[in-house]
């Protein structure tokens, strides 16, 4: 008799508790529609509430347009079509500033403005220049193979920093490359 009653309150005990797992998992991975989960931890948090903790970092784009260029093989008839695209990190101050401005800091802003082109503009002829030098100076065996193109990526990311000043070139992209 106690044995049962054990069970029947074990089993009220453990069907809910299946049940609420269940919904918690199915919800947490995201089914249905469900909104992702989403879970921030600090750890070794200062005693001030973390305000001395480094500023959130955000991250904008910038298109610096498409481009034809002649490359460096011998006979000089190959080129390279491309369209490069850097991400720079910037302060939540900066960030709020240029995105409020209205262009959302990415490139294709369907006729607006880019607001981070528009702060570059003094150092626009500093970064065609350098995309000239540095793409015109490859070779098609270089940028043929993945590496090729990661090795380019890193020196573009190197070699335009200078221009683009305080804001910290995080990466370049790649949107459009073809070779002929």
């Amino acid at each position: 008799m106690i044995k049962r009653l054990l069970k029947k309150r074990l089993l009220l005990l453990v069907i809910p508790l299946v049940l609420v797992v269940a919904g918690a998992g199915f919800f947490l991975l995201g089914g249905a529609g469900a909104a992702p989960f989403v879970l921030n931890i600090t750890i070794n948090q200062s005693g001030d509430g973390g305000k001395s903790a480094a500023p959130a970092e955000h991250h904008l784009t910038v298109s610096l347009g498409e481009r034809i260029v002649n490359l460096a093989d011998p006979g000089g008839y190959r080129y390279l079509k491309t369209e490069i695209v850097v991400e720079v990190a910037v302060d939540q101050k900066t960030y709020e500033r240029l995105t409020a401005a209205g262009g959302g800091g990415g490139h294709g802003g369907g006729g607006k403005t880019d607001p981070l082109r528009a702060e570059l503009e003094h150092s626009w002829p500093k970064i065609q220049d350098t995309l000239t030098m540095v793409l015109t100076s490859k070779t098609v065996d270089e940028l043929a193979t993945p590496d090729g193109k990661e090795h380019l990526k890193a020196e573009l990311r190197e070699k335009l920093q200078p221009a683009f000043g305080d804001y910290k070139v995080t990466e370049v992209y790649l949107t459009q490359f073809v070779i002929q």
